[in-house]
């Protein structure tokens, strides 16, 4: 896959055009040679950067019709996150599994994401980390790691441990919210029955994130 101009870019449609383009390229091409499917991540890559550096594209792909009715759509001031939402779009958003593919492969490309490494040294950077599968396990390796290290900092030494009298201690994990969850779980209001949907943070494996806020009169269930 080729990396259309910013002028290409910039015409009406034309960013939209180039991720719709993605999607059908990334469904074709992970069935083919790793060499051509690592240029078409590259592509979203790029395409994510050109987000993120031009306000104008970013308003009209936050404006697309398949955000609506969709939890954590992007917004506005969210444009440093536009490689999670390029590969969203792109990898099916009624997908369950196109979903999880999204997140690995913007979880397995974050740290080349904040090193701010080129586009076009990607797919380079792609195989010398062995692959999307592995520069993902890399990641969520080493942050687990370090989340772990900061749990036994924050941790009291056994010998100033209270004692619990017979009692397991609790356990504690952090949970990230976004500004708009927040906002959902402040107005909640008895006799209201209300659920938080949690899962596992990407960014950092030793925190959990709010997936969604909701409230009723009984309370849903929801499989894993």
């Amino acid at each position: 896959m080729r990396f259309p101009p910013i002028d290409e870019l910039l015409q009406q449609g034309g960013l939209n055009g180039a991720i719709d383009d993605l999607g059908r390229n990334l469904g074709a091409l992970g069935r083919q040679h790793r060499r051509e499917h690592r240029k078409a991540i590259a592509c979203g890559y790029y395409l994510a950067r050109m987000l993120q550096a031009v306000p104008d594209l970013w308003r009209d792909f936050c404006q697309r019709l398949e955000w609506n009715d969709k939890p954590s759509k992007p917004k506005l001031e969210d444009s440093a996150r536009a490689i999670e939402f390029v590969f969203r779009i792109s990898c099916g958003l009624d997908s369950t599994v196109g979903q999880k593919k999204a997140s690995k492969l913007k979880f397995a490309l974050l740290d080349a994401w904040e090193a701010e490494v080129s586009p076009v040294e990607i797919s380079d950077w792609l195989k010398r980390q062995g692959g999307i599968e592995k520069a993902y396990k890399a990641r969520r390796t080493r942050l687990a790691a370090a989340g772990e290290k900061s749990s036994i900092r924050r941790n009291p030494k056994p010998d100033t441990m209270p004692d619990d009298h017979g009692v397991a201690p609790p356990s504690t994990f952090q949970i990230l919210a976004s500004k708009e969850h927040l906002a959902a779980i402040n107005m909640i209001k008895a006799p209201l029955f209300t659920w938080i949907y949690i899962r596992r943070s990407d960014e950092d494996p030793s925190k959990f994130e709010i997936d969604h806020v909701g409230k009723s009169d009984t309370l849903p269930w929801r499989k894993p």
